[in-house]
């Protein structure tokens, strides 16, 4: 008998959703197990219900589906993705990411049962072996950012940190602020390595621009940025004996 597969279901549009849920239930052996209306909310998920697979629409506020396939295969390489979307302009970049099938909206229920089908025999099949681990030696140093009808290169070495705010991920420059449709946890798997530390679950600082670090109470601190802002950016408390590892206090 063949096993349960568990599924979790993202879209920002309770709808669609609903539909998707309702044919993966007419399929059997299907079960699925969370929904999301957010790649963030995916995230925050998937270790708690540990899916063999992520129904994960295209096109959603915030980072969109390919930043979630990114994210999803980095922390669980074994849970297959399948993209979801009203059109077909994502499908090429989808299988460059890794994702095991596209379904084009509506998706008929003959059409999710191949897609069943194909998470069976990529769970059946195991890991690739020549498969290149997700991340590793993937390393951004340019991100391009759509603005205007067009794409502005952002060169990684420009950016003081990023943030996390209003669901969306924002890289800060000396100048100027980017929305990213990648997550925070993607980025950080293929920022350079020693230039940049997750302070926080929802902020990465580049090690060279922190000037002062701040008790803020309850053993927590905050740090200040050489930036024309002088922000203020939380630092964790699990990660404040990490980050003097790598800035000794000595005086």
């Amino acid at each position: 008998m063949s096993t349960t597969i568990r599924a979790l279901v993202v879209d920002d549009e309770p709808l669609a959703r609903d539909e998707l849920v309702f044919t993966l239930e007419q399929i059997g052996g299907v079960e699925v197990v969370a929904q999301a209306e957010s790649s963030a909310k995916a995230l925050a998920l998937l270790s708690e219900h540990a899916p063999d697979v992520v129904f994960a629409d295209l096109r959603m506020p915030g980072p969109d589906g390919l930043a979630l396939a990114e994210a999803v295969i980095a922390r669980r390489p074994s849970t297959a993705i399948v993209m979801v979307s009203a059109h077909d302009d994502g499908a090429l970049r989808g299988f460059e990411v890794g994702v095991v099938d596209y379904l084009l909206k509506p998706a008929r229920l003959d059409r999710v049962r191949k897609a069943i089908d194909r998470v069976r025999a990529r769970i059946a099949e195991g890991p690739s072996p020549s498969e290149p681990p997700p991340r590793e030696g993937a390393t951004l140093t340019r991100l391009a950012v759509r603005r205007r009808g067009a794409y502005v290169v952002v060169d990684i070495h420009d950016v003081v940190w990023f943030e996390v705010k209003d669901e969306l991920v924002w890289a800060v420059t000396e100048n100027d602020r980017y929305a990213l449709d990648l997550t925070l946890s993607a980025l950080e798997q293929r920022l350079p390595d020693g230039v940049f530390f997750r302070s926080h679950r929802g902020f990465l600082v580049r090690l060279d621009r922190i000037a002062a670090m701040e008790p803020s109470g309850a053993g927590t601190f905050e740090l200040t940025l050489s930036h024309p802002e002088k922000p203020r950016i939380p630092l964790a408390r699990e990660r404040a004996r990490l980050l003097r590892d790598l800035i000794p206090i000595a005086g």
